[in-house]
């Protein structure tokens, strides 16, 4: 069974950075998902990404939120691509919602990744409905059962640990919001996103997988 902490002095900096890596190395299979619209997808989100980690490195001494801003304010400037005033957003409202807080736990950055990706990797129908964070958490898996090769990992086969999970965190006596991140988390360690529908939902995928195995210790 995974533990998880709590509360924690996470480096954002590092997580970002392994995000970077993530789609870096598969930049090529993401500029060519979809090259007509989106040809330098994957070339775009890398570089937001590496903006965001250089901007929290300058400010590992201060506070989340603070940190949080100067990437928002730093990729508002040099961003690339759609992803960069989506990632903003998402960014700022983060900032504004862990105000006063000196650390972060795990659900603060997976509540963190749902404002950045949530939008990004979602279905439109899913996003009208306006689901809960573990509804966008998972539904950057969502595209893998439409491309998925035969024979190959299936969302349910990704759903049921997590479903598993999120019972077992509401017995131990997590509110509801906190098991259903948790079983998020756990979703996203397995499947491949590159067999996502769009690239948008690939790199939002690698983005969120990269950083929940880093704060996993996987």
């Amino acid at each position: 069974m995974m533990m998880y902490m709590s509360q924690s002095n996470l480096d954002l900096a590092k997580l970002f950075g392994m995000a970077m890596n993530a789609v870096s190395n598969n930049r090529g299979a993401l500029n060519s998902m979809d090259e007509d619209a989106h040809p330098d997808h994957g070339d775009h989100v890398a570089n937001n990404l590496g903006i965001i980690k250089s901007a929290l490195e300058s400010r590992q001494s201060q506070s989340p939120s603070d940190a949080l801003r100067l990437a928002a304010q730093k990729l508002s400037e040099q961003g690339q691509g759609s992803t960069s005033q989506q990632y903003v957003k998402g960014l700022q409202e983060a900032a504004n919602r862990f105000e006063g807080q000196q650390s972060l736990s795990n659900n603060d950055v997976g509540l963190l990744l749902h404002n950045m990706l949530g939008s990004a990797s979602q279905s439109q129908a899913a996003s009208q409905q306006g689901g809960g964070a573990l509804q966008g958490m998972l539904g950057m898996l969502s595209g893998q059962s439409q491309r998925a090769a035969p024979g190959g990992n299936d969302l349910l086969s990704k759903l049921a640990p997590a479903a598993m999970e999120f019972m077992r965190s509401k017995a131990s006596g997590a509110d509801t919001g906190s098991a259903a991140m948790q079983a998020a988390m756990r979703a996203m360690i397995g499947g491949n996103p590159l067999q996502a529908a769009s690239p948008g939902q690939a790199s939002g995928g690698l983005t969120a997988q990269s950083i929940m195995k880093s704060i996993l210790g996987q």
